[in-house]
């Protein structure tokens, strides 16, 4: 594995392209993915045993704008060198190497290679194989999956998967959306895992997304995928590498909703154009007051983001997941942290544990129908966290004015001319239905937990039994 460092004032020189050298026929960062083309901060390279040019791994640029976690975005940065620390190709027994096992996933819908951690007291073979991997699906850690582009049988798209991570940031990190990085894996490694997928008895719609990689490598060139799948030079195929999630579950009520989200109380509330104190009746840190409050911030959020990024496939079932979140007062604030870091939660502080959305599923973007857009629910949304409004309506005067934003989903996200084309149309159409429903009174701004339960003289808390 070897690092090449771009000098962060150059990289930031070519986020600053104009529309008119975009519409070229030479844009590197159109079609088919350079891999010599400048991107992000670092560039990770893997030597390809079997020869041919390395693998790469892009850590990305972050948005000024962007609430990236961590000081500076430092939590994020070291998630993305984490990511980019995955060698597919060593062996050994540890992660700490960069060694992990790389296995076709099997369930779901859509092909993904899974890298899964090689457990204590094991050492990784110089290949996988169908009983390898059968056995530590059942037993081994999932560290994150390698999803590639497809629209045939499932909708799954590379852009998708990058753009869901650094728009969830600008907006004020919402969703609890993990972070994607770039990166790319030689075609004959990619075939062995499709073998894999045969081998294992992989059955069902993920198996039907797995052969058709079969159908792509016999003329990638000519192939429905040649330009979102394969590199230039067609000795790759390209995807997003993402942190997986664990310790979700799915969301049963907003599940059991299907595709119509409005038969939520989540989103009866969020819906509802009284203030939030008439909506819920008190102001008392109350489990039940939190949750919905929670829930209707989630509604608004998810919503939003899905509307921005074209999602097609949020209502087709188990495609929203929760955590169990604690909420406590401490020092002023209402503070949050997951449930399995509840032992942080300081003592004899009043606390509540509620359900909060996470986005897992961030791959069927800009690709199919909007299904949000079909259904008008930007126009429904009558409650939101300030701090997410104003930063969408900073992003939208943002992406008017400065060709940057647009050039940063252009080279770090992979977005095509007509992604950003039709991402451009969600950004300025929400911010404006939202804007102004605000100054019609319509959109209240009140879903920040500090300013209803810890603004009023009359507010109160409910300690912890």
């Amino acid at each position: 594995m070897h690092i090449s460092q771009r000098a962060f004032a150059a990289s930031a020189a070519v986020l600053t392209p104009f529309l008119g050298s975009w519409a070229q026929t030479n844009d590197p960062y159109e079609g088919s993915l350079d891999r010599s083309a400048a991107r992000g901060v670092q560039t990770i390279t893997y030597p390809v045993p079997s020869g041919g040019p390395n693998e790469i791994c892009v850590i990305p640029q972050h948005l000024p704008s962007g609430n990236y976690r961590g000081k500076d975005g430092e939590k994020d940065v070291a998630d993305e060198k984490r990511l980019a620390s995955y060698d597919f190709y060593k062996t050994g027994n540890t992660t700490d190497n960069g060694a992990v096992a790389i296995c076709p996933k099997s369930k779901s819908t859509s092909a993904a290679v899974e890298l899964i951690e090689i457990p204590t007291g094991n050492t990784k073979p110089p290949q996988e194989s169908a009983s390898y991997c059968s056995a530590l699906e059942k037993s081994g850690k999932t560290l994150a999956k390698f999803k590639q582009t497809d629209n045939a049988f499932t909708t799954t798209s590379t852009a998708a998967d990058l753009g869901y991570y650094h728009l969830s940031r600008v907006l004020g990190d919402i969703c609890e959306i993990k972070p994607a990085v770039l990166r790319t894996m030689d075609i004959k490694q990619h075939k062995s895992i499709v073998k894999l997928a045969a081998d294992m008895g992989i059955h069902g719609t993920v198996r039907k997304s797995w052969d058709l990689f079969n159908k792509y490598y016999t003329n990638p060139r000519g192939s429905s995928v040649a330009r979102t799948l394969f590199t230039s030079d067609f000795t790759q195929i390209y995807g997003a590498l993402i942190e997986n999630t664990s310790g979700e579950e799915n969301y049963a009520e907003w599940l059991r909703a299907g595709t119509n989200l409005s038969t939520t109380q989540a989103f009866r509330h969020m819906a509802d154009t009284r203030p939030i104190k008439a909506i819920l009746g008190s102001t008392q840190f109350s489990q039940q007051n939190v949750q919905t409050l929670v829930a209707m911030r989630d509604m608004s959020e998810m919503i939003l983001i899905d509307y921005l990024m074209a999602q097609s496939d949020r209502l087709t079932g188990g495609n929203i997941s929760d955590y169990n979140f604690v909420y406590f007062i401490d020092g002023g604030h209402v503070k949050g942290v997951n449930a399995h870091k509840a032992d942080d939660v300081p003592a004899n502080v009043a606390k509540v544990t509620v359900k909060k959305l996470t986005i897992k599923d961030t791959d069927a973007g800009l690709l199919n129908e909007n299904v949000f857009e079909q259904k008008g629910y930007i126009s429904q949304i009558s409650h939101m966290h300030p701090d997410t409004y104003n930063r969408l309506i900073a992003f939208a005067q943002k992406w008017k004015e400065d060709p940057a934003a647009k050039g940063f989903f252009h080279k770090e996200c992979t977005f095509s001319m007509s992604q950003l084309a039709r991402f451009e149309k969600y950004v300025v159409t929400a911010a404006d239905t939202l804007q102004t429903r605000h100054t019609n009174g319509k959109l209240l701004l009140d879903l920040d937990l500090d300013d209803y339960f810890l603004s009023g003289p009359t507010n109160s808390a409910t300690p912890s039994p």
